[in-house]
C-alpha cells in the first residue's frame, strides 16, 4: 500500500503564518502611509501659519491702497497780486497752483504693472501707426 506523501499537503499554520505575514505587510504599509499623512499635515500646517502671518505682518500700502495726500499750502515768495477787472475768461480759469509733496517709491503689484505696461505698449503702437500713415517718412 501506497501512502501520499506528506509534503503535498498544507498543514493550517503554514496557512496562518501565510496570512499573518499578509496582514503584517498590510499593516507597515499603512503605518508608513500615516507617517507620510503626519508630514503632510505638519507641512500643511506650517504653511497656513506662515500665511497668517504674513496677513497680519504690516505690509505698505499699494499704489492704490494709500491714502490721497493733501495738498500743502506754500508761501509765495512773489507779491500778493492786485485787483484789477476781472473778465468772464478770465475767472475761468485756475488761479491757485498746487504744489503735491514727493512721496517715495510705491510697491506696485507685478500683474498691475505688466498689465499696464502692455495697455501703454498698444496705445503707442496704435497711435505711431496712425501718425506713421499721415506722414510718409521717405519721399
Amino acid at each position: 500500500m501506497q501512502l501520499p506523501s506528506l509534503s503535498n499537503l498544507s498543514s493550517p499554520l503554514d496557512e496562518l503564518a501565510a496570512v499573518r505575514q499578509r496582514l503584517l505587510a498590510v499593516k507597515a504599509s499603512l503605518v508608513k502611509a500615516c507617517q507620510e499623512l503626519d508630514t503632510q499635515i505638519q507641512a500643511l500646517e506650517n504653511v497656513t501659519t506662515a500665511v497668517s502671518l504674513e496677513e497680519t505682518s504690516p505690509t505698505p500700502p499699494s499704489l492704490f491702497e494709500s491714502e490721497p495726500v493733501p495738498p500743502v499750502d506754500t508761501p509765495s515768495a512773489s507779491p500778493a497780486p492786485t485787483t484789477k477787472a476781472v473778465s468772464a475768461t478770465e475767472s475761468l480759469l485756475p488761479t491757485k497752483s498746487v504744489i503735491l509733496e514727493a512721496k517715495g517709491p510705491v510697491s506696485v503689484d507685478p500683474n498691475l504693472e505688466q498689465a499696464t505696461l502692455e495697455e501703454l505698449n498698444k496705445a503707442l503702437s496704435k497711435a505711431f501707426a496712425q501718425i506713421s500713415s499721415r506722414h510718409p517718412w521717405a519721399g
